[in-house]
């Protein structure tokens, strides 16, 4: 899949969707989350071909005085029903998908895990960690593709929050229960030039991003963990930092810096449903 093409198109079309009128818009939206989240397996770049037509549509529709709903019916579900049957099985374009989301993962979570140069780094737990966090990802985002249209009532929208977020809640209480043999250690010099690497490549990642605003949220926790890295690692920082009130106050700021990030991140997935 050509990404540049496919980034293309997902570009035209948030620029298109801006034409909509209100209600055209919100049915158009539905329509849109919908079948990107149930494509996971089949053609991304021939979906948003397809999403693109189907707007250009309804743009014509909406020039002469009809609703989307008027020109493709009351039921937005079998539309992109019959629009996610046209599509192809491409696996290939899913297994880039889910190692693309682990690696982010791995990146954003290893400065946290090197702070302290006595405990190692556990690659197996990571990679375990890691991918139970993307099937769940996987699974959150298909009970929203299902919900849409499905279950439309404030309780059974709670329950299925409730499900996600205790699927989550096991996912962080499974980072303290699983320990592998894969473990390396990297204190010292080596754990300094390791923190040093990583930092570079997120830094080098972000600046290559274009929309930014999705991966600010977690460059303040991403940075002060490579600092405290690197400090746990040289000689006074070191006794000061490992002692009780040391990590104590590590706890502290990280944990202000995880509110803090989630705030960002709410505030920014709020700006964007305006």
């Amino acid at each position: 899949m050509n990404e540049l093409e496919k980034n293309e198109l997902i570009e035209t079309n948030a620029v298109l969707q801006k034409s909509l009128t209100k209600e055209n818009d919100k049915y158009y939206g539905n329509l849109l989350i919908y079948i990107r989240i149930m494509v996971f397996f089949r053609d991304v770049k021939k979906s948003e071909e397809l999403l693109l037509e189907v707007l250009r549509d309804i743009l014509d529709a909406q020039e002469q005085g009809l609703s989307a709903e008027e020109y493709f019916g009351e039921n937005p579900k079998e539309v992109a029903d019959d629009i996610i049957k046209q599509l192809p099985i491409n696996l290939l374009d899913t297994v880039k998908i889910v190692l693309t989301a682990l690696a982010i993962y791995i990146i954003l979570s290893i400065l946290p895990e090197l702070i302290s140069p006595d405990e190692g780094l556990d690659i197996g737990s990571l990679l375990i960690h890691g991918s139970y966090l993307t099937v769940m990802a996987i699974f959150a985002l298909w009970l929203l593709g299902i919900s849409l249209y499905r279950f439309k009532d404030k309780l059974s929208k709670l329950v299925l929050l409730l499900l996600v977020g205790l699927g989550v809640s096991f996912g962080f209480y499974l980072s303290f229960l699983v320990s592998t043999p894969l473990k390396v250690n990297l204190s010292g010099n080596l754990g300094i030039a390791t923190i040093i690497l990583i930092s570079a490549i997120v830094l080098y990642l972000f600046y290559k991003e274009k929309d930014k605003k999705l991966w600010a949220p977690f460059l303040p926790i991403i940075v002060t963990s490579a600092i405290l890295g690197i400090l746990t690692r040289i000689g006074v920082f070191s006794e000061l930092l490992s002692s009780k009130e040391g990590k104590i106050g590590i706890g502290i700021i990280l944990g202000i810096l995880l509110l803090l990030q989630y705030a960002f991140i709410f505030l920014t997935s709020k700006q964007a449903n305006k």
